[in-house]
C-alpha cells in the first residue's frame, strides 16, 4: 500500500501546484470575470475542474502585456496533463 499512498500524494501535489499556477496568473488582475474565475479556481476539487477553466483563463489573460502569464499557465497545464498532449513530430522517440 505505500506505493498507492505515494501515488495519491504525488497526484494531490500536482493538483495543488496547478491550482497555485492559476491563482498566480490571476494575481493583480481586477474585474468581475477575475473575481468569478478566482472563486471557481478556489472551489476546484480535482484537476479536471481546472482543465475546464482553461478557456476563460486564457481569454482573461489576453493581450501582449499578459503573455508571460499565459505562457506560465500553459506550461503548468502541460505538466499536469502531459498524457493528454498529442505526440509532436519534433519530439524524440
Amino acid at each position: 500500500m505505500p506505493g498507492r499512498r505515494h501515488a495519491r500524494f504525488v497526484a494531490r501535489r500536482g493538483f495543488v501546484e496547478l491550482k497555485l499556477a492559476f491563482l498566480e496568473a490571476l494575481a493583480g488582475l481586477r474585474g468581475a470575470e477575475v473575481i468569478w474565475l478566482r472563486a471557481q479556481v478556489l472551489g476546484a476539487e480535482e484537476p479536471g475542474d481546472l482543465w475546464l477553466l482553461r478557456a476563460p483563463m486564457f481569454e482573461t489573460l489576453a493581450g501582449a502585456e499578459r503573455r508571460p502569464l499565459r505562457q506560465a499557465l500553459r506550461r503548468a497545464l502541460e505538466t499536469a496533463f502531459a498524457e493528454t498532449q498529442p505526440a509532436s513530430a519534433f519530439s524524440p522517440l
